[in-house]
């Protein structure tokens, strides 16, 4: 038996739960608050279009014009967004993440959600002058290449390419990284923790092969959070790239810098 595709399941839904013309409650607010829990419920695909506009209308029982205003509000308010020539996609609901040297597997759990992980790439390589610049170890050092998709809920959340400056002997099994949160191995199996770094983000398109792996349409917008790590000792540990799909957010903490005039005595 064929299983049905999630935009008939999404028509089937709304057509068996039609927005009512009584009660004072626009139509249009009534639609787009049923397409939103139905596609939040129903973890709708991203990388999946949404029905087309003439058949969610039909679904509904609602004018054309009438399902515009209820997608431009869901526009609005960040849960659909369209691709010219495409068509509608559903926005994965939003994570989001403090800036700075926090364990996802942890944050998840915190937050309620189930983590999962899948280890992509687990293989040796050397530093190439330009990561062994920024780790500040010697050119040639052996490294640890890790290469992962991060889960919440079954929904991909998180892409991330690692390189790792482990003490000699110290590894990590795939077993291991897909179990537990790469921190806490690190903690534990190496002693090592983390306290320190730097770290730019940037925006762009994604690659056809993540867009794949973070099931998102082709061409999507993604966020790069490129991180260094130090440990307690000042070694480099962590070269990353980690990888977020749109919609996910970055909170940080922000502190002031005071503009009182500077005690003569510091200024030597």
């Amino acid at each position: 038996m064929t299983e049905a595709s999630p935009q008939s399941v999404l028509l089937e839904k709304l057509a068996a739960a039609p927005p009512t013309r009584t009660g004072g409650t626009a139509l249009y607010w009534q639609c787009s608050e049923l397409l939103k829990r139905l596609i939040e419920e129903s973890h709708y695909p991203a990388a999946v279009p949404l029905p087309p506009e003439n058949e969610l209308a039909r679904a509904l029982g609602v004018s054309r014009p009438t399902l515009r205003q209820a997608m431009a509000r869901l526009a609005t308010d960040g849960v659909v967004h369209s691709q010219r020539g495409v068509g509608a996609f559903a926005l994965r609901s939003g994570l989001v993440r403090p800036v700075g040297l926090s364990s996802l597997y942890r944050d998840l759990v915190d937050a309620g959600r189930v983590p999962r992980t899948t280890v992509l790439v687990l293989e040796e390589t050397v530093a190439e002058p330009a990561v062994a610049a920024e780790l500040h170890i010697a050119p040639g050092t052996r490294l640890l290449h890790l290469e992962r998709v991060r889960y919440a809920d079954d929904i991909p959340v998180v892409l991330t390419r690692s390189l790792l400056a482990l003490p000699p002997g110290i590894t990590l099994t795939r077993e291991q990284l897909e179990t537990d949160s790469l921190y806490n191995l690190l903690h534990r199996v190496a002693a090592i923790e983390l306290v320190g770094g730097s770290q730019t983000v940037s925006a762009r398109h994604a690659t056809p092969a993540e867009a794949r792996l973070l099931e998102l349409p082709s061409d999507s917008a993604v966020m790069v959070a490129h991180r260094v790590a130090f440990d307690s000792r000042g070694n480099g540990v962590e070269y990353v790239h980690i990888i977020y799909p749109e919609g996910t957010a970055l909170s940080s903490d922000l502190r002031g810098t005071s503009t009182r005039p500077a005690d003569p005595g510091t200024l030597r």
